[in-house]
């Protein structure tokens, strides 16, 4: 399998982010205090603004607020693009690598856009009576569902992975730039 072009990676994720953001804004400016089922007594339509914190953190009632989520947000994305560059040095077979990090990447793009945009994450669809989420949670669980997928599909590249490899790898990206 040949591996994505970073651009390519790039535009989808791009792509990605821009459909859930427009269904944000539209949902925000016009349906904000619409609700609706969808299948009765399983999915609803129930926008609603989560300017609490984090999901694991809103949870446990715990708010730590819109800079916090930002700083976060950016530190995370960070992490997540050296963590992408080191997996696509060590990796020969990177298509469903490339398509993990472009549902990661969307997902924290969404999630950094709702709070700058939104001041929190406007999610619309509610699974009851568990919680409300968004196209931004989709796509989180698609990367998390992927990269394990593609660390049981490659168990022998991933057992050779130290982490002082990924520490040096992250320092001589960190020095180039």
């Amino acid at each position: 399998m040949n591996n994505m072009k970073i651009r390519t990676v790039i535009l989808w994720t791009i792509v990605l982010v821009a459909i859930e953001q427009v269904i944000k804004l539209v949902i925000s400016t016009n349906y904000r205090d619409i609700n609706f089922e969808i299948i009765p007594s399983l999915l609803e339509f129930k926008p609603t603004l989560n300017d609490k914190s984090f999901y694991w953190l809103s949870l446990m009632n715990i708010n730590v607020g819109r800079w916090a989520r930002l700083a976060t947000g950016i530190i995370f994305f960070g992490v997540l693009c050296l963590f992408y560059l080191y997996m696509k040095a060590i990796s020969k077979k990177g298509k469903l690598l490339d398509t993990a990090f472009i549902f990661g990447f969307a997902g924290l793009l969404c999630s950094l856009s709702d709070n700058i945009f939104f001041g929190g994450s406007w999610d619309y669809v509610y699974l009851k009576p568990l919680f409300v989420f968004d196209l931004k949670d989709l796509y989180l669980n698609c990367f998390v569902i992927l990269v394990l997928i593609f660390f049981h599909k490659n168990k022998a590249e991933i057992n050779n992975v130290k982490t002082k490899n990924i520490v040096s790898f992250a320092k001589s990206k960190l020095k180039r730039n």
